[in-house]
């Protein structure tokens, strides 16, 4: 079998002659003194190995040309090889900083998955705080269960026990102070911890995004590093490889050169074997002499156990003084009656020292029952004296119940002389409230009207809590847009951000015509009608009302039930109102709503139809205002559909208001409506050409792309809205736009599939519709929805 190329040695060179050897040797004396055999050795096998079979069999069959000189042939074989070694170095230096590199960009990866596992922490640590706010608000509509529980027992506290239980009042209304401040300390504590969770997460994001940043920058600067490396190595191979070829020639009478001078140190190895032999022989002779002398030693030394003739003699001496010692304790033995003697008293002792032990424990046993004992005497001490003060106790609460059941009785007695209504019945005995007032029974212009509306409005300010005035200015299309609501439904929903005039606007507005209104704060925690009309404690026949139970039945005494009256449902959307206003969403489309309360309750007051049933006057409208915020919640579509929806604006422009306005009586709520029904009547084409407008040009289109519809009730609503916005000075497209964009074009916001495609198609069928019906002015509130859209799916788009 033959060996690799890269496998031969210096045993595989041919034969060179001695003759030739010895000639080269002594023309060049300068380079065997500078070289050592083993240097010469090591480069003829680097050379041979390097080389193929057809480049060996040329080499040998060379000579060197007449001008060869060895030692610049060396020197450069030198150069070449230092070369080779500094590349081979910087190669091994490039494939190292590879490994790092890879080693970087394994850790990198790590990187980005432990990133990815603390964004995915930090999404779970979020859930976990969102189920500790649902769980702080469930604890929160608890603690308002138990505040409304308390302020039920204290109104039954003020009803029947007021004289007689001052003391429960008193611990009532600490536990009721108690458990605000400990509501109050929970939103404080969710608001901060929030707060700490945000802060804590952003300055997270921003630390592992700066390390990243940091990382990537020192790798692409190693890559450059890398890079630049790269280049000096490919400049410096090519420089050797030119310097290989000129060394070519030079290799093939260095390699000859190198062959000669490894036969010549052959030769001198082999003279020093044939020495070392000899010598060799001479050192065999001496060992054997030495070998016999060994033998005799072992002999003498296995008779004598091994030892010394020193170690033999001590161990004699030995010997003799342990014989002098046993001959001295044989002397000082005891007799056997002594050591008989001397057991027994070793038995006795341990009988004793066993008997010790045992009674010790016995002690120990009675002294632990005696502690028992005295502390289940006191024990028992303690169980008498807490029986006795329970008993105490227990008759001390026997004689409270008898004396609250004797008061309870009597209460229940003289309750049942009072009205189940009270606040209700002490209105039909008001004289305020039932006589009648002149009214104004006639509103000759709806135009006039909305303006004279707008100046009365402006002339009766909002107070600011340092008791300075603020003019309200609204606009004339903001007042169009009111009375149309008005003649629309008797729901109305203002939205906008914070300071927008969202309750001024029905306050004025009941104030410039000289109607009455009602202020109702909703509660995040309503949840039912209760919460908003009230309830009825069968225990005491009393039925609780509430503001707006109490507004409704105001609204329809004789002082006001030709007058407007609206309630008010400030920040309406806290809780949801398809849950406590449920009732009304239906009621107020029927043609005589009422509210069913409780039938049992007698005497009913003078308004309630039979079976404690109160109807909702015509005269009321409900006006709710809602704010678009985290505490706040949506709407839903059944409940934007029945009402009429405006949305405030921040800013309002100012006007000049006239010196003086003309007195007047209140506007009665006959001659608004009939104001209303004579606009309707003038305006009806008017309104059918809005409805036309929505149905020829955008109904199938949005139903087709947007699955947007409609029926009977916007047909409706737009035949009692658009006429009276143009007779209060508006126009067509002025109306068509507002409701656009509050009953359809509201339903295509905030949705994640919708293609922006579609959007532009719906602006450009809108204005091309629009252009064709000639309605002015342009439909600013619909365009502005849609381009809104448009802008939050392609952010950066105009």
């Amino acid at each position: 079998m033959s060996k690799p190329k890269n496998q031969r040695t210096k045993g595989n060179l041919p034969f060179v002659p001695k003759s030739s050897t010895s000639s080269t040797s002594a023309k060049t004396p300068s380079i065997q003194e500078n070289l050592s055999p083993a240097q010469v050795s090591s480069l003829a096998d680097k050379a041979i190995e390097k080389i193929s079979d057809e480049q060996l069999t040329s080499i040998i069959s060379s000579t060197p040309p007449h001008d060869f000189k060895v030692e610049e042939c060396w020197q450069k074989a030198k150069l070449f090889e230092a070369a080779i070694e500094k590349i081979t170095t910087e190669l091994k230096q490039v494939e190292n900083r590879q490994k790092e590199l890879e080693i970087q960009k394994i850790q990198r990866e790590v990187l980005k998955k432990e990133l990815e596992e603390q964004r995915q922490k930090i999404t779970e640590q979020q859930e976990d705080l969102k189920k500790q706010q649902t769980r702080s608000n469930a604890r929160i509509a608890t603690l308002a269960e138990l505040e409304r529980q308390l302020r039920e027992r204290e109104l039954n506290a003020e009803a029947s026990f007021l004289e007689q239980n001052r003391a429960a009042l008193a611990e009532l209304e600490t536990q009721t102070q108690e458990l605000r401040k400990t509501r109050e300390q929970l939103y404080k504590d969710i608001a901060q911890r929030q707060k700490q969770f945000d802060i804590q997460i952003a300055q997270k994001l921003t630390e592992i995004e700066q390390e990243i940043s940091t990382k990537r920058q020192q790798i692409e600067n190693e890559q450059q590093q890398v890079d630049t490396v790269r280049k000096h190595l490919r400049i410096e191979q090519r420089k050797l490889e030119t310097e290989r070829e000129l060394l070519e020639e030079d290799k093939v009478a260095l390699f000859e050169k190198i062959e000669q001078k490894a036969a010549a140190r052959i030769e001198q190895q082999q003279v020093k074997i044939q020495e070392l032999e000899e010598r060799l022989k001479v050192s065999q002779q001496v060992r054997e002499e030495f070998q016999e002398k060994l033998i005799q030693r072992t002999e003498a030394d296995r008779r004598f156990g091994q030892k010394t003739p020193e170690e033999v003699l001590e161990d004699l001496e030995t010997l003799r003084r342990d014989n002098a010692e046993l001959e001295q304790k044989l002397a000082l033995r005891l007799s056997e009656s002594a050591v008989a003697r001397l057991q027994d008293l070793e038995v006795q002792k341990e009988q004793w020292e066993t008997e010790h032990f045992r009674l010790s424990t016995r002690v120990q046993e009675l002294e632990r029952n005696i502690i028992y004992n005295r502390i289940a005497v006191i024990e028992l001490e303690t169980l008498r004296d807490e029986k006795e003060a329970l008993e105490a106790s227990n008759n001390r609460l026997k004689a409270a119940l008898l004396e609250l059941k004797t008061d309870v009785n009597e209460a229940v007695t003289q309750s049942k002389d009072k009205s189940p209504f009270p606040e209700c019945s002490r209105m039909d005995v008001e004289p305020s409230l039932q006589g009648e007032i002149p009214l104004c029974e006639h509103i000759p212009d709806l135009r006039q009207f909305a303006e004279d509306l707008r100046y009365r409005i402006a002339l009766s300010p909002l107070m600011l809590d340092d008791n300075s005035e603020k003019r309200l200015y609204y606009s004339e299309r903001d007042i169009r847009v009111f009375l149309g609501g008005l003649a629309m439904s008797h729901l109305h929903i203002l939205q906008g951000i914070s300071g927008t005039g969202k309750t001024s606007l029905p306050i004025a507005f009941s104030r410039a015509i000289g109607g009455e209104y009602e202020l109702v704060e909703v509660q995040a925690g309503w949840r039912d009608r209760p919460d908003l009309i009230g309830y009825c404690n069968t225990f005491e026949g009393k039925f609780y009302e509430t503001k707006f139970l109490k507004a409704i039945y105001k609204a329809q005494c004789p002082a006001n039930k030709d007058r407007t009256f609206i309630i008010i449902l400030d920040e309406m959307n806290l809780s949801r109102p398809e849950q406590y206003f449920a009732d009304f969403l239906s009621k107020l489309e029927q043609d005589t709503p009422a509210i069913d309360l409780t039938p049992d309750l007698k005497p009913s007051p003078k308004l309630f139809q039979q079976g404690n049933t109160l109807p909702i006057p015509p005269n009321v409208w409900f006006i709710g205002t809602a704010n678009q915020d985290e505490t706040t919640l949506e709407f839903a579509d059944k409940t934007y559909d029945r009402s009429h929806i405006m949305e405030l604006q921040r800013n309002h422009e100012t006007f000049r208001i006239p010196a003086q306005l003309e007195p007047r009586h209140p506007i009665s709520y006959d001659a608004l409506t009939k104001s209303f029904k004579n606009a309707q009547r003038r305006y009806a084409d008017k309104a059918s050409e809005a409805y036309q407008f929505l149905n020829e040009t955008l109904a199938e289109f949005l139903e087709r792309r947007f699955k947007v519809g409609w029926g009977n009730r916007l047909e409706r609503q737009i035949k009692d809205f658009v006429p009276v916005v143009i007779a209060a000075g508006g126009s067509l497209g002025e109306a068509t736009d507002h409701i656009l964009a509050t009953k359809i074009l509201r339903k295509i916001r905030d949705r994640h599939d919708t293609p922006t495609s579609d959007l532009r198609k719906l602006k450009e069928e809108l204005l091309a519709g629009w252009n064709l019906h000639h309605f002015k002015p342009e439909p600013k509130q619909s365009i502005e929805i849609i381009d809104t859209e448009i802008r939050r799916l392609e952010p950066g788009e105009d």
